[in-house]
């Protein structure tokens, strides 16, 4: 694919000449550590324009956000894993304090446009009293759910609860002004499921240059140090996205990398049993000293620990969703300029190559272990991945699909 084709061209400053816009986002996520949200808020707050956000606690229940434009509204509720019905009424119950929330406050702001993110879809009918009124939707389909319920339930498309992802889905995108989502592959996919091609934007999941750059003095600095080799894994654990696989390589690593570690990130305090079992699977094999487990971290916060690790890894298992899926890691990590081992996924294939990315088969890991251990022993090789993958990064930046979220939005409010 050529990322330059997905560039916005506009330039200049949102609605330099009307007057400020006022917009709700709603989000089932902790808005300070959610990229995917705070680099449209603060863009337009910068702007000028006023923008509200609904979303979930902190874990510390601190304050997440201080800019003058931007009100944060939490819910009594943070993000956890559940399973089962616990998830189920989870997400309900954050629906109807959301739903309560967007009626009052648009009755006393009376909102230019509500951006809603899934996950769920049906977070859009918390904006049924705008609606009626009126205002434009917008929903960002950030990861399609039938797709979703597929890879995490490990089911078919025809099992009767993707069947009824594939109807929510529907009936979200039909009460949408638009629909906003992250690949042209998932557009794809909604155009087959019969949504109109031109009710859908795509908006790439690219770093933003805010939280993700490059520095030449990390590379040397990691090329000269012999006493730690860090593998770093970032984001949501669960067994989809394969942090097993590199558990149970640290056996075979451990005896030829002199100061091995494997450190996670998670996205969220509570990421429930998928972590439980790696750390239980690391016991079994006496490799549990060998990991070491963070809290969620501020945003800003995150581009140093990428650039304090060796290699960032993505060991993700193959299905219809992973297969599609461009995780925003990817891009941040290779915007700082850090060596990326991943399974072969055909999204990052198209995007970055094996001149970017090292690849190794899915659920592999003494393959995993292998490609380590190569790159361990030839830093020129990891300095040369991660410069290429630096390189096709830098062709699609955050600030290349604001522009084009910009257009969308004169668009749809004619101004």
């Amino acid at each position: 694919m050529d990322i330059s084709l997905l560039v916005g061209s506009s330039k200049g400053k949102f609605l330099a000449n009307s007057d400020p816009l006022r917009l709700l986002m709603i989000t089932h996520s902790v808005y300070v550590r959610d990229t995917r949200v705070r680099r449209y808020v603060e863009p337009l707050a910068e702007e000028g324009h006023l923008v509200d956000i609904i979303c979930l606690a902190s874990e510390d229940g601190g304050s997440q956000s201080n800019h003058p434009n931007i009100t944060v509204h939490t819910l009594p509720i943070t993000r956890s894993r559940r399973e089962g019905w616990g998830h189920v009424i989870g997400w309900a119950n954050a629906a109807l304090m959301m739903f309560l929330y967007t009626s009052k406050l648009d009755i006393r702001n009376r909102y230019d446009l509500i951006h809603v993110h899934n996950m769920p879809d049906f977070l859009v009918f918390c904006a049924l009293i705008p609606r009626l009124r009126g205002c434009p939707i917008i929903l960002n389909i950030h990861d399609p759910t039938p797709e979703l319920a597929q890879s995490k339930l490990q089911v078919s498309e025809s099992h009767i609860l993707v069947r009824a992802e594939v109807l929510l889905e529907k009936i979200s995108i039909r009460f949408s002004s638009h629909i906003i989502t992250a690949t042209p592959t998932f557009e794809n996919a909604l155009i087959r499921r019969g949504v109109p091609r031109q009710k859908i934007t795509v908006i790439m999941n690219a770093a933003d240059p805010r939280f993700s750059r490059g520095n030449h003095d990390k590379w040397k600095a990691r090329r000269t140090r012999t006493d730690k080799f860090t593998l770093l894994y970032v984001g949501t654990v669960a067994d989809r996205y394969g942090l097993q696989i590199a558990v149970r390589a640290l056996p075979v690593l451990r005896p030829a990398v002199p100061g091995i570690k494997l450190k996670i990130v998670p996205k969220i305090r509570d990421e429930g049993k998928a972590l439980d079992d790696c750390l239980e699977l690391a016991n079994t094999l006496g490799v549990r000293d060998l990991i070491e487990v963070d809290g969620p971290v501020p945003l800003e916060q995150m581009p140093d620990i990428m650039r304090d690790a060796d290699i960032g890894i993505y060991p993700a298992l193959r299905d219809c969703h992973m297969d599609i899926a461009l995780s925003l890691k990817i891009p941040e990590m290779a915007s700082v300029g850090l060596c990326i081992v991943s399974t072969r996924l055909p999204v990052l294939e198209e995007l970055y190559g094996d001149e970017s990315i090292a690849f190794v088969p899915p659920g592999d890991h003494m393959a995993f272990a292998a490609k380590i251990l190569e790159l361990y022993g030839s830093p020129d090789f990891r300095e040369r991945l991660a410069r290429k993958a630096m390189e096709r990064s830098a062709g699609l930046t955050w600030d290349s699909q604001y522009r084009v979220y910009r257009e969308l939005l004169r668009g749809i409010l004619g101004r």
